[in-house]
């Protein structure tokens, strides 16, 4: 069986929706999506996450295409997740993206579906717009759209392309939160990250980031391209060679610093970098991570059985 995940981003034009699917997803860099064409009806992407394939849709917030597709309310039929972006650096449209997003859930109701709604308060930033205006716009936002998704799963935040860390956290929480008590794992890996005197990055196989504390291994949601090569020949050869469903990669170089790479259950990915042998407290603390990566692992194999 193939498990899916349907995200649909929706906002009008210019919002910003596919700038914030190139820096979470894509690794395009914040400066780089100025070039980005506007999206025309919608664009689907897939993106492989934990083992399941994420269908992102983007839809085109110009008018034309708005009309198109909202005539057509099976292209939302099973959607989990709507992400209304909304534009804080042009609060004249609230009321427009409001109809809009009305539309949208009269839409999900004729479907008889109820998704987890999220609100992003989009364009938090001083980039190319007065920092004072913006808190203003804020409130003025909360007080247009929060109680039309008063009885939804919803929640609300404030995002920005040029906060890429925060970006990548919120989508995955987002992709997460699709497993019961998940979230609770990876909050307390990234605690345990703190305490441990070696560089850790905690990714699936597929080289989506979950917890890491070493700088500038990542681009949004994505491993940097050579960890990632890394991560996925050593995934083939666990697969191929030794035809397990977990397994240990080790490395030494003559100085003395060292990595590990863990994979378990064929879906989490551990890499481990060491510069000398860690003190016991560390290690001992670096085992309870593994193993708490163990059942975390066990514990996705599990939610995509029930």
């Amino acid at each position: 069986m193939k498990f899916t995940i349907k995200i649909s981003l929706v906002g009008l034009g210019g919002c910003g929706k596919t700038s914030l699917y190139s820096v979470a997803f894509a690794e395009k860099k914040p400066e780089e999506t100025k070039k980005l064409s506007p999206t025309i009806l919608y664009e689907t992407r897939r993106h492989p996450f934990l083992g399941l394939q994420v269908g992102i849709f983007d839809f085109g917030g110009q008018e034309q295409y708005r009309k198109e597709y909202m005539e057509k309310p099976e292209i939302f039929r099973g959607t989990d997740i709507l992400i209304c972006v909304v534009d804080l650096h042009d609060p004249d449209t609230f009321d427009q993206a409001k109809e809009y997003f009305e539309g949208l859930l009269d839409l999900h109701r004729k479907n008889n579906e109820k998704p987890k709604v999220l609100l992003f308060l989009h364009k938090y930033d001083s980039e190319d717009y007065q920092k004072e205006l913006l808190d203003t716009n804020v409130k003025h936002a909360k007080e247009t759209f929060s109680d039309m998704f008063k009885d939804y799963d919803f929640d609300l935040k404030l995002t920005s392309i040029y906060q890429q860390d925060e970006l990548a956290k919120i989508f995955r929480d987002i992709l997460i939160s699709s497993y019961k008590d998940l979230k609770k794992s990876v909050e307390k890996a990234e605690s345990q990250l703190e305490e441990i005197k070696a560089k850790i990055i905690i990714s699936d196989v597929s080289g989506n980031v979950l917890v890491h504390n070493v700088q500038g291994v990542s681009s949004g949601l994505t491993l940097r391209g050579d960890l990632r090569d890394f991560i996925d020949a050593c995934n083939t050869v666990r697969e191929n060679i030794f035809m397990s469903d977990s397994c240990r990669f080790t490395g030494q170089s003559e100085d003395g610093k060292g990595i590990e790479l863990h994979i378990f259950k064929y879906i989490i990915s551990v890499f481990v970098m060491k510069s000398g042998e860690l003190e016991r407290e560390s290690l001992d603390k670096l085992n309870v991570l593994l193993n708490d990566m163990k059942l975390f692992a066990d514990l996705i194999i599990s939610a995509h059985n029930d």
